[in-house]
């Protein structure tokens, strides 16, 4: 019997050990893109608001500016996750009212990023200014979801350069 308790002791010390005390997720990609972090942050968006898959249509896409840390931050919303999503307006009900159109930029304090709910999030884009040129993109959360941003991104890149060039 003691031999079992033992046992038992061990496989729950086990357990707990492996358990993550963190909500934080995990930082799929990193890397550095010309452009300007505000016109790259509304071009992505954008894109990701006119996605129409239907898995694309459960995000709520939040445009976020902080100009004293000179960074825009894109959160994608999971409403299914969300607890002020109602069914009138959540995606996943066929007979929702949808709010088309571009998602504006919200300006806010670097004070209150650490203040928003990051638990719900399938993804966050951030891009901050390096200089006048460059950006440093990363991006953490969901990997379908992230890696669907993170192509969004680099065609925006790839478009923004475009216009640059005569």
């Amino acid at each position: 019997m003691k031999i079992l308790i033992v046992l038992l002791a061990v496989f729950f010390m086990a357990a707990c050990a492996n358990l993550s005390g963190s909500k934080e997720k995990a930082q799929l990609f990193e890397e550095k893109f010309v452009g300007e972090h505000s016109f790259l942050a509304s071009c992505v968006a954008n894109k990701l608001q006119s996605d129409g898959r239907s898995f694309m249509r459960a995000l709520q896409i939040r445009n976020r500016q902080y100009p004293d840390m000179q960074a825009s931050e894109i959160h994608a919303y999971d409403t299914r996750y969300l607890h002020n999503a109602y069914s009138t307006y959540a995606p996943s009900n066929p007979d929702a009212i949808l709010i088309y159109g571009n998602p504006a930029p919200e300006i806010l304090s670097a004070a209150q990023r650490s203040e928003n709910d990051k638990s719900v999030y399938a993804f966050a884009l951030l891009l901050q200014k390096i200089d006048d040129t460059t950006v440093n993109a990363s991006l953490k959360g969901d990997s379908f979801m992230g890696n669907i941003a993170w192509k969004i991104l680099q065609a925006c890149v790839t478009s923004a350069a475009k216009t640059l060039v005569p």
